[in-house]
């Protein structure tokens, strides 16, 4: 009936943008990918950068949309088909990022366009240095030790503190070899902190380990 192939039309013209859209495009949003579901948690609190910067970082990686981020896929000319998916995806990721982050700092952001101008101010507000927060966990790294815990748990605090002082102090870009330099210095510094804080049933070995050349690695 001429009334049920306009109905088909109609159907197919509005199922086209979504169907067009592959699954491996930046534009592509999945049926589960929903506006007011945080990416990651803990949310921003002002104290947690570092760490929430990286998880965002990998959320959006998995969704294929960090290109909104780094700038790497800026809005479309307005006589090509895509400003309304670039649009569509660029209010999903504001908005992801707006419940990642606790209310008082989400506020701030609400009205940015952009997921990239949200993003870089941020950056800018909670990517500075921080001294306090530096010393707190050098200081946790000096004064931990074994006590009654087992090796691995040991172990596992203080790889914990490491990993969260590695994140106020990333290594250089570098292609002369002085990166690989510095980093063995890090994981010589990671091994004294591990053997210093050992118990002292296990002088002898630590001992031992001290003497070796190269030393070994943490693992």
């Amino acid at each position: 009936m001429p009334g049920d192939d306009s109905s088909s039309t109609s159907t197919a013209i509005l199922a086209t943008p979504t169907a067009a859209i592959p699954a491996h495009s930046p534009y592509f949003l999945h049926s589960s990918d929903q506006p007011g579901t945080p990416l990651v948690t803990p949310v921003l609190d002002g104290n947690n950068f570092p760490t929430w910067h990286r998880a965002i970082v990998m959320a959006l990686e998995a969704k294929n949309k960090l290109q909104f981020l780094d700038g790497s896929l800026p809005k479309p000319a307005s006589d090509s088909p895509d400003p309304p998916h670039w649009t569509r995806c660029n209010s999903m990721v504001r908005s992801w990022i707006v419940h990642s982050i606790v209310p008082n700092i989400a506020h701030s952001i609400l009205w940015v366009d952009s997921a990239r101008d949200a993003w870089l101010d941020l950056h800018d507000r909670f990517s500075q240095k921080n001294a306090p927060r530096i010393f707190e966990i050098r200081r946790s790294i000096s004064t931990l030790s074994e006590g009654l815990d087992s090796i691995s748990i040991y172990y596992t605090k203080m790889k914990s503190l490491r990993d969260a002082l590695s994140s106020y102090r990333a290594m250089p870009t570098c292609t002369c070899g002085t990166a690989t330099t510095l980093q063995s210095h890090v994981e010589t510094d990671s091994l004294m902190d591990i053997l210093q804080g050992l118990h002292e049933s296990y002088s002898v070995v630590r001992s031992q380990i001290l003497l070796m050349d190269p030393l070994p690695t943490i693992a």
